[in-house]
């Protein structure tokens, strides 16, 4: 591969929306360009990315497209690259990332374009390849396969759990068509809601012998415009896979080895003056560090930013010095894990602590390398704090009723099927409590359901103040919740629940009617309780506690009934 710059292969029509956007206007708009990612600007600046991968792993999740911002989704930061990036160095960052495309800025970090592997790919030539390798070297004998009778769901979680980009859909193991993420952001785009398999896939798969080279791969991936081959036998049974991926790390550039060679062959000097002015560098991409027994020799201005230390600091301390204590034992041991297997592919996460005594999430690459007549290793950082913020608002989004900020119905079903066997297997009680609030359908018709929402809050705070820490309540459906007290049985829960009872019976509200006169108003709720047996199951467990719920109910609401 010739060291064309990104500016010869970008796509300057990069789409881009403001972080305030809802999920749903993105999917429409990346539909209607066909495109993979919308770029997330604030004054035309990266401030996040949205890929269908992400849209993939929301849309198995539940998340509501129309309700939820951009800005709590999407991925940042923006790993972005100036114009004249080497077409290598592009390359291999998105292999040491595991992107697929890379975001191109100016020199005052406006977004002017994008890169994807597919822009790569369609500009490689024969010489890119190292001794034409065949596809059988580096396909993926593990094929992720559906059949077209089960339902999507199945597909969408296989995609997501594996962060895949498509499932091959297979009938007697032979390939006959495929879903990708395209397929599935499109439905949702278009307001589609396939059950099955068979109503979305894509019968155009294309198949191809072991035999071929990459090259040749290459060129029909590009001229079918598809995200991956299939590799099958003499038989047409399939027994492999290769996607844009598996070719762009298999490319002969590796910005790791020009850094490696580097440090081989230049002075210490001239190896800081050239990482200095390397875009890498000058983009803050990547934090770079060398150390040698665990004592930092060399750091990079990109990294010294990002911990807001300067540089006297940092050399020639100990690397654990800066790591939370947390992270020490997993880096000490990846560092004795490069001794012998000389390099570590997958990145690893630690945190750091900055100057200021910021914690920082961190991602980093080690890699074996001679510094100075001895044994080196070079560690490259990227800062993936506020990603990681985003995948813990987003898990609470996830598991969260948004109305109560109690825990959701589906979290519920995952949550009881644990407690039930941890209860089992270490013998310990567990109780459950169904919780409905009387006369609510009639509530909502008189004040309408503004009031109604209110109605719902309180009381979902009330619950939150009468139960411990280890407790766990849930919005159950409509105007029901439900709590799980683990190691309790039934004479400390018949106390938490009276005390439930007993607050919201006494919480006064000031609803208006709907004819806009005030009154006053108190609510009342019936609550079933039980505790488990030996013999139960979920769905025996809540079925008992719901029959509780609704005796109370009968016998003259505002009560509680335990049943055994």
């Amino acid at each position: 591969m010739e060291l064309d710059n990104v500016s010869t292969i970008m796509s300057r029509d990069v789409i881009t929306l403001s972080p305030n956007e809802t999920l749903l206007s993105a999917i429409i708009k990346m539909n209607k360009n066909n495109v993979s990612c919308i770029v997330i600007v604030k004054d035309n600046k990266p401030e996040g990315i949205l890929t269908e991968r992400d849209i993939i792993y929301l849309k198995g999740n539940n998340i509501d497209f129309n309700l939820v911002d951009l800005k709590t989704v999407m991925r940042s930061p923006v790993i972005a690259v100036s114009e004249d990036t080497d077409i290598p160095e592009i390359a291999n960052l998105m292999v040491i990332n595991g992107l697929r495309r890379l975001v191109v800025v100016d020199n005052n970090h406006k977004v002017t374009g994008i890169v994807t592997q597919t822009d790569i790919i369609k500009n490689l030539r024969i010489d890119s390849f190292v001794n034409l390798k065949k596809v059988e070297q580096i396909m993926n004998r593990t094929i992720i396969s559906v059949s077209e009778e089960e339902p999507l769901t199945k597909a969408i979680s296989l995609m997501s759990e594996n962060k895949i980009s498509c499932v091959v859909v297979k009938k007697d193991s032979k390939p006959i068509g495929i879903i990708t993420e395209r397929n599935i952001t499109k439905a949702i785009a278009e307001n589609i809601t396939p059950v099955y398999i068979s109503e979305i896939m894509d019968t155009k798969l294309i198949t191809a012998s072991k035999d071929i080279n990459l090259y040749e791969a290459t060129r029909l991936i590009d001229e079918n415009m598809v995200r991956c081959l299939i590799i099958t036998d003499d038989k047409g049974d399939s027994i492999g896979i290769i996607t844009k991926s598996d070719i762009i790390k298999n490319l002969r550039a590796d910005y790791i080895t020009i850094l490696k060679n580097m440090l081989r062959q230049k002075s210490r000097a001239l190896v800081e003056s050239e990482l200095k002015y390397r875009t890498l560098v000058e983009q803050s991409l990547e934090g770079i560090m060398i150390i040698q027994d665990g004592i930092i020799k060399f750091i990079n201005p990109t990294l010294l930013k990002i911990l807001d230390y300067y540089q006297k600091d940092m050399l020639g301390e100990d690397i654990l010095r800066f790591l939370y204590p947390d992270s020490r034992a997993l880096f000490s041991e990846n560092l004795k894990k490069l001794e012998s297997d000389k390099s570590i592919d997958s990145p690893l996460e630690i945190r750091m602590l900055s100057k200021n005594n910021k914690g920082l999430h961190m991602e980093v690459l080690l890699t074996q390398i001679p510094y100075e007549g001895k044994t080196g290793v070079l560690v490259t950082f990227r800062d993936i704090t506020e990603r990681k913020k985003a995948e813990a608002e987003l898990k609470r989004l996830v598991i969260t009723d948004d109305l109560t900020g109690l825990f959701n119905q589906r979290y519920f079903y995952t949550i009881i099927v644990k407690e039930i066997e941890r209860a089992k297997r270490h013998n310990r009680q567990l109780s459950l409590m169904l919780i409905d609030i009387d006369f609510f359908k009639d509530f909502n018709d008189r004040y309408g359901h503004w009031e109604g929402d209110f109605v719902l809050k309180r009381i979902a705070d009330i619950i939150s103040k009468s139960i411990r820490d280890i407790d766990m309540a849930f919005r159950y459906g409509g105007e029901e919740f439900t709590i799980l007290l683990p190691e309790t049985q039934y004479d400390e829960a018949i106390i938490v629940a009276e005390r439930i009872r007993k607050s919201v019976s006494e919480t006064v509200f000031h609803p208006f009617t709907l004819d806009g006169e005030l009154e006053i108003v108190k609510k009342t709720v019936s609550i079933g309780l039980t505790e488990l047996s030996p013999y139960d199951d979920m769905k025996s467990f809540v079925v008992r506690a719901d029959n509780a719920m609704y005796q109370a109910k009968k016998s003259g609401r505002n009560k509680i009934v335990h049943l055994l």
